[in-house]
């Protein structure tokens, strides 16, 4: 369920009392006696209207108690109760003195209470009593309470000095209503007149405190309210659609329920709970809320919550909460100018956002061009702090962020980022106007709104892709599960207000993609502990005229995608959002693939043998259940049981994640020391040069092949795939796989035939190609390039797009030769076994399916110190290459044996490659 706050106020007063204070003789404390002393006039106990001025019985008064207390001692010096007819005059006796009050309206005439409040003797007695939830219903008049302190009573009929130095003879009051009004409105594409049953909330407080140190008896939250069209048919009533494709609402007026004032307002298990009876269909539900950033499940004293519900699964509902009245000292209000907002205060990351709406009667709304950049007091300009919330003058109530409506004077801004900086913390004032002109300078009001950001982890440019921009790391895709449809965040700085973009879905993925411009609203993402993004639905912002198919936006692109609905079937389908973005004149294109299912599947070609042949590759990556069970380990690296193999070994959760490092295999005698799955990062690896102590140097120095016709079979000694997967191949497996000349033994290849379109024929790695051993195994050369159908990037799988990409130090391989050099990777959750990169999707442009490989980078043969990482993914095959040797100098350099295909996967020149089989790679196993 989700809520998305509108309007929130706070402060709230509803009721106003003309209180007169002046002098007489006597002290009495029956209005029917002669007075005489000093004493206080209350006249007109009623409520004044104001912006929502509610129902007759919304403002009804019948009784009115006034306490005074000393405001030194506590003491409660008076404590009547009176009639309070409208236009009654209620005197009050009083001696001059220092005060605080306490007006009680509507007192339940329950015995137990009465008895309380009458034997209130000092202030603290008040924080034990609290009104039952029996009271608060719409068949009866609601209580209300409101206090003022710090009075001083004057001597001589000269009336009483409020706390701010101000005296008056006429104190006007605010009573504020204990309990809350709920009006609900459902709309649905289909007519539901016999569906629905009604409504009921749960969790509803059994009583509602007097003060907000209540010491009392526990409050329990086991009252449910259900409100039937059979049995409530008054609540109920036909009502006009305002949502786009709804053809069916209707209304539920005036629910009084207790308030719900929580002292943890993020508590969820307090909150009280909505619920749409559709009789025997689905019931959808929801927690209520009134503010989504930070969240707020509580339902102050005298809100009034006006709920839109979309009845789908799951229930859509806005709630816009305002008081009953808004009589507010801090709203900007001359005459009948108003601006209202709903926050003043926010807090945001740079992967989320916040709502703020606004309501106003001006003809212009918009954010000024300036903030203030509190720390140093400076001015910067909006639009460079955040994105595209400033309209320019000539377009006022509209920008990508930001709407006005000045027919219905509602209007929202969602502030997000626009070029967040690394571990940064900063406050910023954002001033939001209205005004007569568009300029703003006739008869403007002003809000200010406080904006507090953090920013963690490194950021990067959204930049397409190209043999100029080989290492840039645009977002790629997105993936989901089966039963996953949450939201998955695309992001990247773009550099100027004025570079235009777009998000579009094209049509033949409209019945199961959707895109959004609104932020995240999850008040976690950009953290190391995110929260779950199923919690997260994507919903088009309706507001702005979305249908969940094509947005647009300046500077930084930011939007979110998600899906309709889980995959009706049990294999993956596929779909695609194309991005376009300006940049000096031109525009640039990409298109995101979308893959929504987990099990393994054919990309680019499926078969059995021959130009067809193809097989099923796992989305996920090979790591172990320790891996997985201790994610915060320490260790470098997990001994695998063989004999169990089953539950040693497993797939990671989500594409982005690396997995293990594993050697290929090393001679049978020293199995053991194969069977080590190794951490993915540098943590806890030492110093620099991150060399692992105890990394087995042990050379094959024999003929030796995964799945030989005779002798001793690798693969029973070193297959870790689990029940069901193998390592794939990369040619024959019964001799050494040359995969040069012909396609005979390409055909036989698991990587090039499932992943390429043109599969590639030889090695990339020159010493095999121009030192063969022995000479009859020679390979061509293959010579690496950009593919069509290869992207480079980030993938938003609802891991990595949810946290702070962080770097790390690694050894900078390039130099290996030479004298060592430190660089850094970049990657998420890099001090634990998630760590999850950057890396190469693989498309198929015909079907748009798709497969990630995350760039786990590898360890060096000789030390097992990572490298590239972040950068290259490494990946074995179960195939032998040739090797080769070279004596030139006297001494025997190579590896006449053990060479083995494995397929580095970047960029600039994803291909095949044969390396020593001492090398630490990732695997990704295929299906039998």
């Amino acid at each position: 369920m989700k809520i998305k706050t509108y309007k929130t106020y706070n402060g709230f007063i509803t009721s106003v009392l003309l209180l007169f204070f002046s002098s007489c003789i006597d002290e009495t404390y029956n209005n029917s006696e002669t007075i005489s002393g000093s004493f206080i006039s209350v006249k007109g106990v009623g409520l004044r209207s104001a912006t929502y001025p509610g129902d007759t019985s919304d403002n009804t008064v019948r009784t009115l108690r006034i306490l005074s207390f000393n405001k030194v001692t506590g003491e409660c010096t008076t404590n009547v109760r009176y009639d309070a007819l409208l236009g009654e005059i209620i005197q009050h006796s009083i001696r001059p003195g220092d005060y605080d009050f306490i007006f009680l309206a509507n007192e339940p005439s329950l015995q137990n209470t009465v008895n309380m409040l009458n034997a209130v003797s000092e202030y603290s007695d008040l924080n034990k009593i609290a009104f039952p939830a029996s009271v608060f219903s719409s068949e009866q008049i609601i209580p209300m309470i409101q206090e003022i302190k710090n009075v001083t009573v004057l001597p001589d009929g000269k009336g009483a000095k409020l706390s701010n130095g101000t005296e008056v003879t006429l104190l006007e009051l605010g009573l504020n209503r204990l309990g809350i009004r709920v009006d609900v409105v459902l709309e649905a594409k289909d007519n539901f007149d016999e569906a629905l049953k009604g409504v009921t909330f749960s969790n509803v407080p059994d009583m509602v405190p007097l003060t907000a140190n209540y010491t009392g008896p526990a409050i329990k939250r086991n009252v449910v309210r259900t409100f039937t069209q059979s049995e409530n048919a008054s609540y109920f009533s036909d009502t006009s659609v305002t949502s786009e494709n709804a053809t069916w609402a209707k209304k539920i007026s005036r629910i009084i329920l207790p308030s719900n004032e929580l002292e943890a307002v993020g508590d969820r298990d307090k909150a009280v709970i909505f619920i749409v009876d559709m009789g025997s269909n689905y019931s959808p539900s929801c927690e209520l809320k009134i503010n989504s950033n930070p969240i707020n499940y509580s339902l102050p004293i005298n809100t009034k919550l006006d709920l839109l519900g979309i009845i789908k699964e799951p229930l859509e509902v806005n709630i816009k909460a305002s008081p009953w009245e808004a009589i507010e000292e801090d709203w900007n209000i001359s005459g009948n100018r108003i601006l209202n907002v709903s926050h003043t205060e926010v807090n945001i990351r740079d992967r989320n956002g916040a709502r703020i709406s606004f309501w106003s009667n001006m003809p212009y709304v918009r954010v000024l061009e300036t903030v203030k950049v509190k720390s140093s007091g400076n001015e910067a300009n909006t639009n460079e702090i955040f994105n595209a919330l400033s309209s320019q003058s000539y377009n006022p109530y509209v920008d990508e962020r930001f709407l006005y409506n000045p027919q219905t004077g509602d209007g929202y801004m969602d502030i997000l980022v626009e070029r967040p900086d690394r571990m940064s913390e900063e406050t910023y004032e954002i001033t939001l106007a209205a005004s007569e002109d568009a300029e703003m300078t006739v008869n403007t009001l002003q809000r200010k709104i406080l904006v507090h950001v953090k920013s963690d982890g490194k950021h990067f440019d959204f930049i397409i892709n190209s043999s100029e921009n080989m290492w840039s790391h645009p977002y790629v895709g997105a993936f989901y599960r089966n039963k996953e449809k949450g939201e998955r965040v695309i992001t990247g700085i773009r550099y100027s207000y004025w570079d235009n973009w777009t998000a579009t879905v094209p049509a033949e993925f409209h019945h199961f993609i959707v895109i959004s411009s609104t932020p995240s609203f999850d008040p976690n993402i950009g953290t190391d502990f995110p929260g779950n993004p199923e919690d997260y639905p994507v919903i088009p912002n309706y507001q702005k005229g979305e249908d969940g198919t094509s947005i647009t936006g300046k500077g930084r692109i930011y939007f979110r995608i998600g899906l309709k609905e889980n995959n009706p079937s049990n294999m993956p389908r596929y779909g695609a959002v194309d991005v376009s973005y300006h940049f000096h004149g031109i525009y640039y294109t990409t298109r995101l693939y979308i893959r929504q299912g987990e099990e393994p599947d054919y990309l680019m070609r499926s078969g059995s043998s021959g130009t067809d042949y193809g097989q099923k590759f796992s989305p996920y990556n090979l790591t172990v259940s320790e891996f997985k069970k201790q994610p915060e380990t320490r260790s470098k690296w997990h001994d695998i049981d063989y004999n169990d193999l089953d539950n040693e070994v497993g797939f990671v959760e989500y594409p982005t994640q690396a997995g293990a490092h594993f050697q290929w295999g090393l001679p049978i005698a020293y199995a053991a020391l194969a069977h080590r799955a190794y951490h993915p990062t540098n943590v806890n690896m030492g110093d620099f040069p991150w060399e692992i102590s105890g990394w087995p140097v042990q050379r094959i120095v024999t003929d030796s092949y995964w799945n030989p016709d005779n002798g001793d079979k690798l693969k029973d000694y070193y297959e870790v795939c689990p029940s069901g997967y193998y390592r794939p191949t990369d040619g024959p497996l019964n001799q050494r796989a040359v995969n040069s000349y012909n396609d005979t033994q390409v055909h036989m290849s698991d990587w090039r035939m499932s992943l390429f379109r043109i599969p590639m024929r030889g090695d990339a790695s020159e010493f095999t190609v121009n030192k063969p051993y022995p000479t009859e195994f020679k390979p061509e050369l293959y010579v690496g390039r950009i593919l069509n159908e290869v992207k480079y990037g980030f993938y938003a799988d609802g891991f990595f797009d949810r946290r702070p990409i962080r770097e790390r130090n690694m050894i900078l391989g390039l130099n290996r030769s030479s004298e060592l050099t430190a660089t850094t990777y970049a990657g998420v959750s890099l001090d634990n076994t998630q760590a999850a990169y950057g890396g190469v999707l693989v498309f198929n442009s015909d079907t748009n399916a798709s497969l990630f490989f995350p760039a786990a980078g590898r360890r060096w043969y000789a030390n097992g110190s990572l490298e590239y990482a972040g950068e290259t993914g490494y990946y074995w095959s179960s195939s032998v290459a040739p090797g080769w040797t070279d004596t030139s100098t006297g001494m025997e350099q190579g590896a006449p044996f053990g060479n083995i295909w494995n397929v580095e996967l970047n960029y600039m020149a994803p291909r095949p490659v044969s390396v020593s089989h001492l090398f630490g790679n990732t695997i990704r196993c295929v299906k039998k």
